[in-house]
């Protein structure tokens, strides 16, 4: 099979960005999901209860974090101001992160937040599970959206039926099925909820699963459209 995508979440939740290739490391591939939005609660901000984020485009430079807010204006926050120790509540996980001094979303969210940094001493991103997401591109036929919809690391074109992938350099052992929620339903483009597809027909047709989370085995670079040995 072939990895045909790669994509990377700079912000957790927030839009994806499309790269050429990427280190892959224990904590998932290069920059992804390596900041976060956090409430007062101390909980990451996801698309589940702010659609919004879809909607916010990060850039990552060699100093500092560009952020455009649905094209009505653009930040930059530089990476020397994330400072404050903090920790954030990831479905339970406490995970270490830096606090910007001033960095929000608060007037484009309407919810009160401060933007956090991955700590170096992290032992895992901000992704809800585990480290990659592998998406098929076999899975979408009838389910009438985009490959957006699913937020995967890898899109490959074979069925989802491996124990392992191996590349050129990389190794991903399969973990589990990624259980699906209303994230699905939310239009990418705009952070408009358009439900109840695709979410109704995963629940009937595969028991509301879309792709397979995978653990790190081996470390490497991984690149898009090499081929990848199925097992």
């Amino acid at each position: 099979m072939r990895a045909s995508a790669l994509y990377i979440y700079p912000v957790k939740a927030c839009r994806a960005l499309e790269v050429e290739d990427a280190a892959l490391g224990p904590l998932g591939l290069e920059h992804d999901r390596r900041f976060a939005f956090v409430g007062d609660d101390g909980c990451a901000l996801t698309q589940r209860e702010h659609p919004l984020l879809a909607t916010v485009q990060a850039v990552l430079g060699k100093d500092a974090l560009r952020l455009d807010f649905g094209g009505l204006v653009e930040k930059e926050f530089s990476f020397e101001d994330f400072r404050e120790e903090t920790a954030v509540d990831v479905w339970g996980k406490r995970i270490p992160a830096r606090r910007h001094a001033s960095a929000t979303a608060d007037q484009y969210l309407g919810v009160s937040s401060r933007l956090v940094l991955l700590d170096g001493a992290a032992e895992r991103s901000f992704a809800d599970s585990r480290p990659v997401l592998v998406a098929s591109t076999l899975m979408l036929a009838g389910l009438g959206v985009g490959m957006e919809r699913f937020r995967p690391n890898v899109v490959v074109d074979a069925a989802e039926t491996w124990a392992v992938l191996e590349g050129e350099e990389v190794r991903l052992e399969r973990d589990k099925p990624c259980g699906r929620c209303e994230v699905t339903t939310i239009d990418q483009a705009n952070g408009e909820r358009r439900g109840p597809e695709p979410l109704r027909t995963l629940n009937e047709r595969f028991a509301g699963n879309f792709g397979i989370y995978c653990r790190v085995a081996r470390a490497g670079r991984l690149r898009r459209g090499e081929t990848l040995r199925a097992s």
